[in-house]
């Protein structure tokens, strides 16, 4: 792979997808798509760290032209993107999923069962098709999820997600942490510019910074080599996991807090990346 062709990088560079990389269209802003294209001639790897599932991550990084594992499906997944292959994966046990699906309905919210690259549903969750894919658009329907043999095999579940009422999401969040706290990692959000929840549950100590770190140890990188960009909750644990972190200027005042650095630039017109790209060129020693 890519990874072992070139010397020792002098950076890994963490790019969350949505709110970061991608503008509010979902489209690449010219000057950060130049800016991360340029990166190699400076020893700078990147990667993208996201929560979409790797049918929703693929493209972008095969158009920016991006060889460095991809950190998928929040941490779930680590994937390379030249040959589609996951590289490493943490999944939730069937059992445990099975325990995450029964809260969820036992909450009446629509269920989804995420595996690395589709997304499995029942019939309701036709209703919030434009929520989940995001995530990824490889959605498949079944009359009974709970009896749906396609996400039940062993080591393929990397998450599942429940939509609803924040007074139901509330009550399965506290469900699942309260039940089954010990093995899975669970967190509640509201759906960007709706007035829907979602909870959503992963494998026990798994998120962006777990993946990230196993990437890294791949590249022999130590964590002061790392910097990450992101706007999100989500982003949390990478930020306190990397040596450099930015937030996006749009971030919430807890994500902003959290990192080193923060951003001028916004989801709106992008431009997040290109600028991060420049802060961490500007205080690089010169080398020799």
């Amino acid at each position: 792979m890519g990874l072992i062709a070139m010397p020792t990088p002098r950076l890994l560079l963490a790019l969350d997808l949505d709110g970061t990389l991608l503008r509010d269209d979902k489209t690449i802003a010219p000057a950060d798509f130049d800016a991360i294209r340029s990166a190699a001639q400076h020893g700078i790897l990147v990667t993208l760290a996201t929560g979409r599932l790797t049918a929703g991550t693929l493209p972008f990084a095969r158009e920016l032209g991006l060889t460095t594992p991809l950190v998928c499906a929040d941490g779930a997944v680590l994937l390379d993107p030249v040959s589609g292959e996951t590289v490493l994966r943490r999944s939730i046990a069937t059992e445990h999923a099975k325990h995450a699906l029964g809260a969820l309905l036992e909450h009446r919210l629509v269920p989804y069962v995420f595996l690395a690259d589709t997304i499995h549903c029942d019939l309701y969750g036709n209703a919030h098709r434009a929520i989940v894919e995001t995530w990824s658009r490889e959605i498949i329907v079944h009359e009974s999820l709970p009896n749906a043999l396609a996400w039940q095999s062993p080591n393929t579940v990397s998450m599942t997600v429940g939509v609803g009422a924040e007074s139901a999401v509330l009550r399965a969040y506290e469900h699942l942490s309260r039940e089954h706290g010990s093995t899975l990692d669970t967190v509640y959000f509201k759906v960007a510019n709706l007035s829907l929840w979602a909870v959503r549950s992963l494998p026990g100590g798994c998120d962006k910074s777990f993946m990230l770190a196993q990437l890294a140890e791949r590249l022999a990188l130590p964590a002061s080599r790392v910097v990450a960009v992101g706007d999100w909750l989500n982003d949390l644990g990478m930020f306190k996991y990397a040596g450099r972190s930015f937030a996006m200027g749009h971030a919430p005042d807890v994500v902003r807090e959290a990192a080193t650095d923060v951003l001028r630039a916004t989801s709106a017109r992008g431009g997040g990346i290109a600028e991060a790209i420049a802060a961490i060129l500007a205080s690089a020693p010169a080398q020799p």
